[in-house]
């Protein structure tokens, strides 16, 4: 994958995890409310393109992919469910979410650090 398809990958990972939070956060705000259900949202289509973009066989196609999971990810709509709000399984997603999130900046740095020292020469 180009640099700027990879940039782009992990630009829409990073959101996908920011969502996640903020939908795990909102039920969080909500739990003391009576009567509260969770909210939840559907990104499996997001995951399984981000997953077909990494697996593109060329630059055209993983941008094609990149572009449906930006797409997915947008219409991606928080639902209300019946399921009641449980704290430490919201809280378990806004940690993992986060863990995510910094692995993903880390990548990312590393990728930057990478390209610095092509155009320079060092590091």
């Amino acid at each position: 994958m180009s640099v700027e398809n990879t940039i782009d990958a992990v630009r829409l990972a990073l959101s996908l995890h920011e969502t996640r939070a903020h939908i795990a956060s909102m039920n969080v705000a909500n739990a003391g409310k009576p009567e509260a259900t969770a909210m939840r949202a559907d990104f499996a289509k997001v995951e399984a393109a981000l997953r077909e973009a990494a697996h593109a066989g060329s630059e055209s196609e993983a941008a094609r992919w990149l572009e449906s999971a930006n797409s997915e990810l947008r219409a991606a709509d928080p639902q209300r469910t019946f399921d009641p709000i449980r704290l430490d399984e919201q809280m378990g997603d806004i940690a993992t979410a986060g863990i995510e999130y910094q692995a993903l900046t880390e990548a990312l740095s590393r990728q930057f650090g990478l390209m610095r020292i092509a155009v320079t020469g060092r590091p």
